[in-house]
C-alpha cells in the first residue's frame, strides 16, 4: 500500500536527525554566494520580521578594534536593485555583531542582504517579510534543543533546503551551558564536538563564545541565512532549570544568580 508522506512526518523526521553525527555538505552549497571569508566565519541571519521590516544580523569575526559595517538590502541576489543600506559601527562592547532593523520594506515580499567591511562582502542571506490579509498557507519549521556535543545540526540543514518554508520558530535552549564534561560529553569527544570553552559558562565572555562556537556549525549558518528566525529563549541559555532565585544548575561557588542570568541574556541578544 502507498502512503504519502505528510510534512509533518517529514519535520519529525528532520528533528529526528538533529542529533546524526554525519557529515554536512560544504557551506557554500546551501548559503547563497560564496563561502564566508575569516570576517564573517559565523555567517548572516535574519529575524523578528513584520510587514515592513526585519532583522538583519552577522559577526565581525576577526575583528580586534571598532569597525564601521556597511549593510546593503536588495530585491535581487545580484544587488542590482539596492532598496535600502546604510553603516553601524560595533566593537568589543557588541562582540563585533552587527544587528539592524531594516524598515520601509514591502508585506510579503523575498529580500536578499549583505554585508560589508573594508570592501570584503559577507555571503548573502535571504529573508522576507511577513504577509497583509488572507494566505494560502503559512508553513513554520519549530526547532529547539540543539546541544553542539550530541551531533552535527542536521535538522537545522534539511530546514535550510526546504524553499517552502515562511518562518523558523525556535523554543530555545538554542545553546548548552554545560562543561566539556557535561552533557553529551561522550559523543562530542568522539565526533569531534567538544563545547568551547571547555569550562561551564557562566561570565560574558564565556557566553559569547559559546554562542560563536554554535554559529560555527554548517547547517546552523544555512539556516539563518536561508530564512527569518523567531526566537525565544528557554533554560539552558542561561542554566539548567532556573526559577526566580536561582538554577538546579548554579551552584553558591559560581557567583551571583542575577549577574548571571544578566550576562547570559546580554550575550544572547
Amino acid at each position: 500500500m502507498s502512503h504519502k508522506i505528510t510534512r509533518r512526518e517529514v519535520l519529525v523526521a528532520a528533528t529526528s536527525a538533529l542529533l546524526l553525527p554525519t557529515a554536512c555538505a560544504s557551506v557554500e552549497e546551501r548559503i547563497i554566494g560564496e563561502k564566508q571569508p575569516a570576517k564573517y566565519a559565523h555567517g548572516v541571519a535574519s529575524g523578528d520580521p513584520d510587514q515592513n521590516s526585519v532583522v538583519i544580523w552577522t559577526r565581525i569575526s576577526d575583528a580586534q578594534k571598532a569597525v564601521s559595517v556597511e549593510w546593503l538590502v536588495a530585491e535581487d541576489a545580484k544587488f542590482k536593485n539596492v532598496i535600502n543600506h546604510g553603516h553601524q559601527a560595533t566593537s568589543e562592547t557588541r562582540d563585533y555583531t552587527v544587528k539592524v532593523v531594516v524598515d520601509s520594506l514591502k508585506p510579503g515580499t523575498n529580500y536578499y542582504y549583505k554585508f560589508l567591511v573594508a570592501g570584503v562582502s559577507s555571503p548573502v542571506g535571504q529573508t522576507h517579510t511577513l504577509p497583509t490579509g488572507h494566505v494560502e498557507s503559512l508553513v513554520l519549521a519549530v526547532a529547539s534543543c540543539s546541544n553542539y556535543p550530541f551531533g552535527y545540526f542536521n535538522a537545522y540543514d534539511a530546514i535550510a533546503r526546504d524553499p517552502d518554508i515562511d518562518l523558523v520558530v525556535h523554543l530555545g535552549d538554542y545553546i548548552y551551558e554545560y562543561s566539556e564534561t557535561g552533557y553529551g560529553a561522550d559523543t562530542g569527544k568522539r565526533i569531534g564536538r567538544v563545547h568551547e570553552p571547555r569550562h561551564e559558562i557562566t561570565s560574558l565572555a564565556d557566553y559569547r563564545l559559546r554562542h560563536a562556537q554554535y554559529k560555527t556549525d554548517e547547517g546552523s549558518q544555512a539556516m539563518h541565512a536561508r530564512h527569518p528566525l523567531v526566537v525565544i529563549w528557554d533554560d539552558h541559555e542561561s542554566a539548567n532549570n532556573p526559577w526566580m532565585d536561582g538554577a538546579e544548575n548554579h551552584q553558591a561557588d559560581e557567583g551571583s544568580w542575577e549577574r548571571r542570568k544578566a550576562v547570559s541574556l546580554q550575550a544572547y541578544f
